[in-house]
């Protein structure tokens, strides 16, 4: 009865670690300008799809980190002034935003592999 028991436990250890490891996530790094040498501080980055709240702040620099899992979510900056809704391919390392410029700029191995021009709402 204890073998069966131990390898009952053994097996319900084993599902429990696959199912953890088949979630994907992966930290995205965030930086926030509304032009060069001008970070925004307070920027919030919010995915707009999520069950939880999964959402972060930029720092003074404008820089921040979000643990994405799901690539397929819309996302949202915004600050006083303007929103900016984007997704993010699934390869992303770090996001650069600039308002002025209205670019979005994807990182990979830092180097650029996508860039994009947004659009600005609510402004």
């Amino acid at each position: 009865m204890k073998k069966i028991k131990n390898c009952f436990t053994l097996i319900l250890i084993f599902i429990c670690i696959n199912s953890f490891s088949q979630l994907k996530s992966k930290t995205i790094y965030f930086e926030i300008y509304y032009e060069k040498d001008y970070p925004i501080a307070g920027a919030n980055i919010v995915e707009r799809e999520a069950k939880k709240i999964n959402e972060t702040t930029t720092d003074f620099d404008g820089k921040a980190q979000l643990i994405v899992t799901n690539f397929n979510s819309e996302f949202e900056l915004s600050f006083t002034g303007p929103h900016v809704r984007f997704k993010i391919p699934e390869k992303t390392e770090k996001i650069i935003i600039n308002i002025d410029k209205r670019r979005i700029e994807y990182y990979h191995n830092d180097k650029i592999f996508k860039r994009k021009r947004v659009k600005l709402k609510g402004f």
